[in-house]
């Protein structure tokens, strides 16, 4: 069973790479079909010392569409033809398909940014007793990138993942397989974001924090570094920075 604790202090660095098998990520580095960028990945992760990659074969930015299964498999398999053994990967999809296909080709965890709403989704968890991210969704939204309004977001979102855990837990998935992620930049508006990524400290402390703030517009209005909010994360308790890989 996958356990986030003894795997975190397998880690040297806290950071989750992030990889994209696609050609239209929000941050323009998809590496879809091109093994030369998909090895310069590789080669800035050994750089910085990151040995857990986030990989992601379909855009989850505002407004994207949803892949045929196949074809989300097909950029998957892509990727398995040419990936390093020297990391260790989770799955960034909500697709069971996927997930399953991942894990049985030696990832260790999913990412999974709708929060685990698909049943199939937690049977698989449940069943393979992987590593899991769950990612806030406010229970009310209908689509992944709806707006939703909150008078304390801090609280809201602290309350809604609690009851997430609890259906999962209730479903088969062990506490030490969960880390969780506040779902920065997805159905919130900048100040609800900004307010989270400041108060990373009040989240909740039961579950390692997986936090992704990387290249998404509202750190435009902080003023600080690269290197200081990664600072910010790790002094406010974080356990894993999701970083695009760029140099």
């Amino acid at each position: 069973m996958f356990d986030w604790k003894s795997f975190l202090e397998s880690l040297e660095k806290k950071t989750l790479g992030i990889i994209n098998i696609t050609d239209d990520s929000f941050s323009g580095d998809g590496v879809l079909n091109s093994n030369q960028q998909l090895e310069k990945k590789f080669e800035l992760a050994i750089k910085n010392n990151v040995k857990l990659l986030d990989i992601g074969c379909m855009s989850s930015k505002p407004g994207y569409k949803i892949l045929k299964r196949n074809e989300e498999i097909n950029r998957l398999n892509y990727f398995l033809k040419n990936k390093s053994k020297q990391f260790y990967y989770s799955i960034d999809t909500f697709n069971p398909s996927v997930a399953k296909k991942a894990l049985d080709s030696g990832f260790l965890i999913i990412n999974d940014v709708s929060g685990f709403v698909d049943e199939k989704m937690i049977e698989l968890a449940s069943q393979t007793k992987c590593g899991i991210i769950v990612m806030h969704r406010n229970p009310k939204s209908a689509y992944l990138h709806e707006k939703m309004k909150y008078s304390n977001v801090l609280e809201e979102v602290n309350t809604h993942l609690i009851d997430q855990i609890e259906h999962l837990i209730k479903n088969g998935i062990e506490k030490k397989q969960i880390a969780i992620d506040p779902g920065l930049g997805f159905g919130k508006n900048m100040d609800d974001s900004i307010d989270l990524f400041l108060n990373l400290k009040n989240l909740i402390t039961v579950y390692p924090l997986v936090v992704g703030y990387s290249k998404k517009k509202f750190t435009e209005q902080f003023n600080m570094t690269e290197s200081e909010m990664q600072k910010h994360c790790i002094d406010s308790g974080v356990a894993l920075v999701r970083l695009h890989l760029d140099n």
